[in-house]
């Protein structure tokens, strides 16, 4: 999408933040589901078990970023990342934690294993105590 250098800046927003706003969140729906967590897709954003990533699914929803938990049952964060780069996935990848022991060791680790896929860590906060 080509902006013109004349239109005000709020526009130019406008139209950033639309190329990035499709996201597919890779994790365990059922266990989510239990725990009364939303997983219905909403505007752009699309809710996935990690056996339906598939190539078909990234051709038509076309994600602009792909988030996943760091581990989850049944997967970790090096599946999501070998999936998504067998796919031939070249947008981004995050994983998010609430509990990062050595993050620079687990960025290292998948950086490593997992080439040319960009990757990073989002930490969440602790939850809020009464």
């Amino acid at each position: 999408m080509k902006i013109s250098k004349r239109q005000p800046a709020a526009a130019y927003s406008e139209a950033r933040i639309k190329l990035a706003d499709r996201t597919l969140v890779i994790g365990n729906l059922a266990r989510w589901s239990a725990e009364g967590r939303m997983v219905v897709p909403f505007e752009d954003v699309h809710f996935i078990d990690l056996c339906n990533l598939t190539e078909e699914l990234l051709e038509a929803f076309d994600p602009d970023l792909i988030l996943s938990p760091l581990f989850a049952g049944g997967f970790d964060v090096l599946d999501v990342a070998q999936r998504l780069v067998a796919l031939g996935y070249q947008g981004r990848y995050r994983a998010i934690s609430d509990n990062m022991p050595d993050v620079a060791m687990i960025l290292k680790e998948v950086r490593t294993q997992v080439k040319g896929l960009d990757f990073d860590l989002l930490s969440l906060p602790p939850p809020c105590q009464k």
